[in-house]
């Protein structure tokens, strides 16, 4: 029976969806051995790596690849560049962007990440121009990168002048606004943060559920109640709903307070949103953790039933916050 290499490259695709990667290494030997490999072969087995999360074993198949002669297509290399930024290889990125024959928005882009993860906000602005002078139309999402670069390194002088840049260019979104946002919440500058909320709204856009909930975690961090339990409020006036990312920062918060009005206005806060505590596992071993210290018993024994009355899976950490909790309430043979 021919076995083709089409046949080959098809398994190996279909390993790649299921993840099979001894099965893909079986047929990368047979193909050693039978007629050696291909670029397309090369190709399948690369997204069989990627597919598992391995994206240093993807980058590795590059020196193979050209070890045996062999030179990777447009879309192996902007690939490759794709993985070496997810795997912080970035002298291999850069490598790949000087060698790829024809270099998409999106093989620039990932450089730029790759410059935000280094922190290097001068390579994040080189990629921009150079962007900008190979003659691809530049949108907002590649300033966006580029912003994101400065926010992470801290340069939020640089990232102001590049907002003012992108408004002489194109329309900022709310990526952008968020972006910006994070950095002063970064920062601990809640009085730039709010400030910038309000920008956003004289700009006609509406701050979202990241906007607020950055502002949120911002001013708990700084164990400043007022202006977390103020935000919260303007987020349910605007009729932004409360999400598990908020309740999470507000029961985290109440690790740094023994004071019962926030407790009770956060219990409040979680009855009132209406999210179940155990769709999120962030979430549910906050409440738990909460609850525990503060001795909420009856809560406490209402979440243990939910959890006794569903087919709950999670991790060791979140049955060791049950275990706890049952002791806390007594019971032990629940533990």
């Amino acid at each position: 029976m021919h076995i083709s290499e089409g046949l080959c490259v098809g398994l190996l695709a279909r390993c790649a969806d299921s993840k099979f990667l001894r099965f893909a290494e079986e047929v990368v030997t047979f193909m050693r051995a039978r007629s050696g490999m291909t670029i397309a072969s090369y190709s399948a087995l690369m997204k069989v790596y990627a597919y598992s999360g391995m994206y240093d074993k993807a980058c590795d198949l590059y020196a193979q690849i050209r070890s045996e002669g062999l030179e990777p297509d447009s879309l192996m290399y902007g690939c490759l560049m794709k993985f070496s930024v997810e795997c912080g290889r970035t002298e291999l990125s850069r490598e790949l962007f000087e060698k790829s024959p024809s270099v998409d928005i999106q093989n620039y882009m990932s450089l730029i990440r790759a410059a935000g993860r280094d922190k290097d906000v001068p390579r994040a602005f080189a990629v921009l121009e150079k962007l900008k002078n190979s003659g691809v139309s530049v949108d907002v999402a590649a300033y966006n990168c580029v912003l994101d670069a400065c926010v992470s390194a801290g340069d939020l002088k640089r990232a102001r002048a590049l907002v003012s840049e992108i408004k002489t260019f194109t329309s900022v979104d709310i990526i952008t606004y968020n972006t910006l946002l994070k950095g002063f919440c970064a920062k601990g500058d809640l009085h730039a943060a709010k400030e910038l909320l309000q920008e956003m709204e004289g700009a006609g856009m509406t701050p979202n559920d990241v906007s607020y909930n950055c502002l949120i975690n911002a001013a708990v961090s700084n164990g400043n109640f007022r202006e977390a339990w103020n935000a919260i409020d303007m987020m349910e006036t605007n009729g932004v709903p409360v999400d598990h990312y908020t309740l999470s920062i507000m029961m985290k918060a109440l690790k740094k307070s023994k004071d019962p009005k926030h407790l009770a206005r956060a219990m409040q806060l979680v009855d009132r949103s209406g999210v179940d505590v155990l769709s999120d596992e962030v979430l549910l071993n906050s409440v738990l953790e909460t609850c525990t210290r503060h001795r909420q018993l009856p809560r406490l024994t209402g979440i243990i039933s939910k959890v006794t009355e569903s087919n709950f899976r999670s991790s060791l950490h979140t049955y060791g916050s049950l275990i706890k909790a049952c002791s806390t309430i007594k019971q032990l043979d629940m533990c």
